[in-house]
């Protein structure tokens, strides 16, 4: 027992030896290891304090341009939100931002230009419900702008993306309508039935029953 515990001493010695010659052999390197490893446990808590920084500066920013839209009108805030925009590009604020703008011309019957916005969120957002959202938006705006083949295909590819989304009753409602409004009868027939089967209960389910009702007609 006492030879066993000898020898596992011996091995320890033996290794510590063995790691101490290593380390006066690559003593540069390494230093530089570890002066690696130092740097970039710095640059990591830097990197996590900028990041922190430019979140609560952005959304401050958004912020700023929403009161900007009551108090000193429509001009100013959009002029923040486009600041913003290319101060943080790709952020959550500079995201909501854009599709606050995108809303605003909507609600005023500019449905082009929002619908330009809705596109980018569309293509780039990397915020999910600010993509769920612009999604709907565009097949709405494409719809007012009497392009019902584009509100259809983006409404489809809605569907088939996002097959358990909350949002998945106004993406039927909206296909629907546009296939309605497009001359496709039956097609619009089918998707306010598929709305009545699966929400028959709510809002949306109503107003299906009331549209097969007339389309039977």
């Amino acid at each position: 027992m006492a030879n066993n515990k000898q020898e596992n001493q011996d091995f320890l010695t033996s290794g510590l030896i063995k790691f101490g010659s290593f380390c006066k052999r690559r003593k540069q390197a390494v230093l530089t290891a570890l002066g690696v490893l130092v740097v970039a446990a710095v640059l990591g808590g830097a990197y996590q304090a900028h990041t922190k920084r430019v979140q609560e500066n952005s959304w401050a920013d958004y912020y700023t341009a929403q009161i900007a839209l009551v108090t000193a009108g429509q001009e100013q805030a959009f002029y923040l939100v486009d600041t913003l925009n290319k101060k943080y590009p790709g952020s959550d604020a500079a995201q909501y931002a854009q599709l606050l703008k995108a809303d605003m011309l909507y609600a005023q019957e500019n449905y082009a230009q929002a619908a330009d916005i809705y596109k980018d969120l569309h293509a780039n957002a990397k915020n999910k419900e600010v993509a769920v959202v612009a999604d709907l938006s565009l097949g709405a705006a494409y719809q007012a702008m009497k392009k019902y083949q584009d509100s259809i295909d983006v409404m489809q590819h809605f569907i088939e993306k996002h097959p358990t989304s909350y949002a998945l009753p106004q993406a039927y409602f909206t296909l629907a309508m546009s296939q309605e409004l497009a001359g496709k009868k039956e097609e619009a027939l089918e998707t306010y039935k598929l709305i009545l089967e699966n929400y028959t209960k709510s809002y949306w389910g109503s107003f299906a029953q009331d549209k097969i009702n007339e389309l039977k007609k």
